[in-house]
Parts: C-alpha cells; structure tokens; sequence
C-alpha cells in the first residue's frame, strides 16, 4: 500500500480533520459555506446534484439543512463514507472518483460540486477528470470546483501541509484545465474564496489582500489578482 493510500484509508483520522459533532463549529463550518458557496448553489432544491470527493460530508450537510432534496455524493475513503452514513447520509457511496462513468450510469446532475480534491490527483489525470465531470452534467449543469491557490502568499504551505496532494494550479492554469476539458471560455468564472465569518478573520483578509498587492508589484502584467488560500470556479455546461 503507498503512502497516498495509506493516509486516504484513514483521511479523517490521520489528519485530524474535524467533524460537526460540535454545533459552534458546525455554525461556522456552515456560515462559511453561505458566504464562499451560497451565491452558486442551485435555485432549484429538487436539482440533482453530486458532490464528488464528499470528505466527511460537510458541504451534503449543509445543502441538506437548505433544503436540497436529491443529492448524491462519493468518496475512496471508507473512513469518511463510514462518518457520511453516521451522519445520516446514506446517499454517500465509495467510489474511485477517477472511475466516474460506473457510478449511477445514465443519470445526469444539475450541478456537481468538486471541492478540495483537484489537488490530489496525478497531473496526468486532471484534464480527463474536469472531462468526466463534464460528461456527467445534465445540459445547462454546472460544475464547481475549490482547490489551492498557489499564487497565493500562502500557496507552497498550503501545497505541502497536505501529504496526498499532487498538483496545484493558479487562477490562470485552473481556466486553461476547463477549457481543455470542453467547457467554453465564456462560460468559466473563477473567483476568490473568501470565507471569514467574524470581524477579526475579515480584517485578516484586508491584511492579505493588501500584502498581496505589494509583494506582486514586482511582478509584470501577467500577476495574478485572487489572494485567497483557495480559488473557486464555475463553469457551465453548454452542450
């Protein structure tokens, strides 16, 4: 078994990840989620959507207390889908998100949801996993993705606190990664995560937007302008 293996089969306990037993942490686990996803969540509660790469199922929770009602989600680790179905969500299922086809063949999702697993794939597999997101969208769907930013201030502890991750992208490789994957370049946003939920994380945040400017004044035209620790991107599905 390799080390990727070895830390994926016991993710949740091996990292000391945190879980929503403690309903002050669960609130600011949520709140975050409204601030940083809420405006790219479906508008349809009934909307089919797959949350890939699912964790301890943080983000399911959260869309199930909004009142999302068809909702789906998959992970390698038993660990976590162990915690999933704890938690109540027995609609969690392991699966190889690199084998995306062999889950639920011929059903479609409104939107699917890849939060912080980019990160942990090969490089020479990330375009053929946005590609198998994207066959996986019903027409007009909508994929989102959360990975770090490695332009950001932070970006090479950010890359290496982790022991699994394997790749890191910038704002501009992250468009260019969808772009090969078929989605149109008219059709991708890709935004800052901000994420603070108290007066002192916000002032932080002005603190490293400030930094982040005048540490890249060095830079020519091609810096990047997204400070944050994590970039989020959207993308439409055209097809």
């Amino acid at each position: 078994m390799t080390t990727t293996e070895r830390f994926v089969e016991r993710y949740h306990s091996a990292l000391g990840r945190p879980g929503l037993d403690d309903p002050a942490l669960r609130r600011t686990i949520f709140a975050a989620l409204r601030r940083t996803l809420g405006p790219w969540l479906p508008d349809r509660k009934d909307g089919r959507i797959l949350d890939v790469a699912c964790g301890e199922g943080h983000f399911l929770s959260f869309l199930r207390e909004a009142g999302y009602t068809k909702l789906r989600g998959i992970d390698l680790s038993d660990e976590n889908v162990g915690l999933c179905h704890q938690a109540g969500l027995d609609f969690v299922s392991k699966q190889d998100v690199l084998k995306l086809a062999e889950f639920e063949p011929g059903r479609d999702f409104d939107c699917i949801f890849a939060l912080d697993i980019l990160e942990h794939l090969p490089k020479a597999r990330v375009v053929e996993f946005v590609e198998s997101l994207r066959a996986r969208l019903a027409p007009g769907g909508t994929l989102v993705l959360r990975t770090p930013n490695m332009a950001c201030l932070f970006g090479l502890f950010h890359r290496y606190n982790d022991p699994t991750h394997e790749f890191g992208v910038t704002e501009n490789t992250l468009g260019d990664i969808l772009a090969l994957a078929g989605f149109a370049r008219d059709g991708i946003e890709i935004r800052a995560e901000w994420n603070a939920t108290t007066p002192l994380g916000r002032g932080r945040e002005l603190y490293l937007r400030l930094l982040h400017r005048l540490v890249y004044l060095a830079e020519d035209s091609s810096r990047p302008h997204i400070a944050t620790k994590n970039l989020l991107a959207r993308a439409a599905n055209r097809r």
